[in-house]
């Protein structure tokens, strides 16, 4: 038998190959595999690839690399070569939003049985991506032993530690409701760090107060690596800043009354419950005075604030008056605004935090996840009013400079009903419709026309509130676009299931605020069930409200985990206040969260 050529020199061509750093990883990899097309059959073609695959994963090309990993024949691979390849497409499949894939990979009974007696950096790899797998499958308690399981590995205190933060990190974004379960062992490791998690949480509104609420759960679990080891997020200190007076300025008449005192209320709802739920740890409830800017320039209220004692301010809260705050170099007392300024404006006046419901960080979390999951050209469907068009414009720029393509957008009017007419032009079923008229016409009259939509739609971005929602919707199904995922912001939902309303509504992704998530918050807020979506949210605000002026001086600090508020997890980036909010979907008009 006549053997096969070989590529002369080929492993010396590989090895160039691998070494040309002035070329990117991508292009090794594909440089590699074009060596390999040449020497298919070379006893090192599957060692290879998995290092083609691996420059791939190093270069971002996930689903490059998970097709290398694929054309290698897995069962042919010797033990450590197949630690790598498993290692490698779980982490691929998790890159890829595929925790169900990425299970599969950790889970096969060769991988367990190798990784089991493996060194312990191969070991602490594989319970990361296990933890990750666990963890956006929603099985939190799962994820946590898998965290648990790596601090014991860990030899570093060191180490040690970062696994601690990493496990703080994750109980900090757990629901309450969870940590409230203690585990499935009342004196296990993982029960002892829920039930930290829960105290923590409960004195969430009292900084001063988690230090005791810590000196107390140390007391009943001395043994607790976490009461030996804590993470650095722990607060620990009780010297806390507390302010005697806070001021509150706010527009209360006309237009603005009615957003003014729902933010009130929700700040004092919060404030309530601080009281009932404190005891005095030297950090007694301050006094809320309350100023109307209605009329007056925000300068001499404020002004008027501090000389009368405040020592703290809320606001103000119209854009306007934000940015005549801003324009100074410092202010006198820290002060918390009640709305943002836009990214580009971001001052660095010192005393001023920015935070607001703005639903930029919304709409950046919304591109992120379309940018990782590959969905390149967008549909935006906006309300054609102020807010709407600002959230579009920053939408198409953020999307740009990912290096998106340019979004198409439609705008509609309050007023607007019939978005079957709205949305053909965007999904060019017009243009669909009118050749199958010329057809009709000019070439068979007898000819059954069925119109289609474009195809170079990825992915629809809706805004607007439920009413609208359900309008759209079923205009994109109806216009042969269901097929099409849609995501959208939370003003989509108000907390308030609606099962058969909803229905319109499945499969929509949304950023939901965790108050509208049933056992998200420690305590559930008391809200007026007549309330429009937005003032719903805005209650919520000033709930956040207080939490967040309980912590500024904690926030400031990087190792911080982020305040789990009604509006999102919220964090101090800078001086703005950062709002990350949770993901659900409605599946048959019920909303489901969504834990990757």
């Amino acid at each position: 038998m006549q053997s096969l050529p070989t590529y002369p020199n080929f492993s010396e061509h590989v090895e160039t190959e691998l070494s040309a750093t002035e070329l990117s990883a991508r292009d090794r990899a594909v440089k590699l595999l074009a060596a390999l097309d040449l020497e298919p059959m070379h006893p090192a073609a599957d060692s290879l690839r998995l290092k083609a695959a691996q420059l791939f994963s190093d270069h971002g090309d996930f689903q490059d690399s998970l097709a290398c990993l694929q054309a290698i024949n897995y069962q042919n691979l010797n033990n450590p070569q197949f630690i790598d390849w498993s290692l490698l497409a779980a982490a691929n499949a998790m890159a890829l939003f595929d925790p169900n894939a990425g299970a599969v990979y950790l889970n096969r009974p060769r991988f367990k049985s190798l990784i089991a007696s493996a060194n312990s950096a191969l070991r602490l790899r594989a319970l990361d991506l296990q933890a990750q797998v666990y963890f956006a499958q929603g099985n939190y308690n799962l994820g946590l032993e898998a965290l648990i399981d790596s601090a014991k590995i860990a030899r570093r205190r060191v180490d040690t530690r970062i696994i601690h933060d990493q496990i703080w990190d994750r109980i900090s974004r757990l629901p309450y409701q969870h940590l409230a379960t203690d585990g499935d062992q009342q004196h296990s490791i993982l029960a002892g760090w829920l039930q930290l998690g829960a105290a923590m949480r409960n004195s969430q509104a009292d900084p001063a107060g988690q230090a005791y609420a810590y000196a107390e759960w140390r007391q009943d679990w001395r043994s607790h690596p976490a009461a030996k080891l804590p993470p650095t997020g722990i607060n620990r200190s009780r010297r806390i800043f507390s302010p005697q007076q806070v001021a509150f300025l706010l527009p209360l008449q006309e237009a603005y009354k009615t957003p003014s005192y729902t933010l009130i209320d929700g700040f004092m709802e919060a404030y309530y419950q601080a009281l009932a739920n404190t005891a005095d740890h030297n950090n007694s409830a301050a006094k809320i005075r309350i100023y109307d800017t209605s009329n007056q320039a925000i300068q001499n209220v404020y002004n008027r604030a501090v000389g009368e004692g405040a020592d703290l301010i809320i606001g103000p809260m119209r854009q306007s008056e934000v940015e005549a705050l801003a324009s100074v170099p410092a202010l006198p007392v820290p002060t918390l605004s009640l709305n943002r300024l836009d990214r580009e404006q971001v001052s660095a006046t010192e005393n001023l935090y920015q935070f607001g419901l703005s639903p930029l960080d919304e709409l950046v979390q919304i591109a992120d996840r379309a940018w990782n999951r590959d969905l390149q050209s967008i549909l935006l469907i906006a309300p054609d009013n102020a807010w709407g068009l600002h959230a579009a414009d920053f939408f198409g720029d953020y999307w740009q400079k990912k290096g998106g393509n340019p979004i198409e957008a439609v705008k509609y009017l309050p007023s607007d009903n019939d978005f079957t007419q709205l949305l053909k032009p965007a999904l060019h079923i017009d243009q669909s419709e009118q050749r199958g008229l010329y057809i009709k016409r000019f070439i068979n009259s007898g000819i059954t026309f069925t119109a289609r939509r474009r195809q170079d739609i990825d992915l629809v971005v809706m805004l607007g509130y439920p009413l609208k929602a359900r309008q759209i919707k079923p205009a994109l199904d109806f216009l042969y676009a269901g097929d099409v995922p849609v995501m959208a912001t939370s003003h989509l939902y108000n907390g308030d299931p609606q099962v058969e309303l909803d229905r319109d509504l499945s499969e929509i992704e949304f950023t939901s605020m965790p108050w509208t998530l049933s056992g998200h918050l420690s305590s559930e807020l008391n809200l007026d069930s007549q309330l429009h979506t937005a003032y719903r949210h805005l209650f919520a605000t000033g709930y956040d409200t207080f939490q967040l002026y309980r912590n500024l001086q904690r926030l400031q600090s990087d190792q911080t985990p982020p305040i789990y508020g009604a509006t999102g997890l919220l964090s101090l980036r800078g001086n703005i206040v950062v709002r990350e909010a949770k993901w659900a979907k409605f599946e048959r008009g019920t909303v489901m969260e969504i834990y990757h």
